[in-house]
Formats: C-alpha cells, structure tokens, sequence
C-alpha cells in the first residue's frame, strides 16, 4: 500500500490502514495491527493520528519519534 500525504483526508482505517495516537510512546496494540497485517496483504500503521468519530483523521503528534524509530 503506498501512502500518499496529500490524501491524508480521504483516508479510512481498514485491514490495511491503522492509526495509533503514540503519544506517550510505541502503543502495545501495535503488535496485534502488525500481526494481522503480516499475515494477510500488508499495511501501514500511522503513528501519531488519532480517529475521529465521523472515521476521519487528525493529527495527534509525537513527543518522542526518535526514540520511537
């Protein structure tokens, strides 16, 4: 799946998309969305966006990416 930033707004979680808020650091309900996108097409898992109610984004941030990478 390639990601493209320009249609960031479009974009919906689905079996290939996840977003993790990863405010605080690498989420431990990673593991579960990397697990289940290795076993099936593949995927993206979008840290620092958080789903809104209407299923779009927004960005939450990061405090830490390096430590996270």
């Amino acid at each position: 799946m390639l990601f493209d930033f320009r249609k960031f707004d479009i974009y919906r979680e689905g079996n290939r998309l996840e977003v993790k808020k990863a405010k605080g650091g690498l989420p431990n309900s990673i593991w579960e969305s990397y697990s289940a996108m290795a076993n099936c097409y593949g995927g993206v898992i979008l840290l620092g966006a958080a789903e809104n109610p209407d299923g779009s984004f927004s960005v939450s941030g990061l405090e830490n990416p390096e430590k996270i990478r």
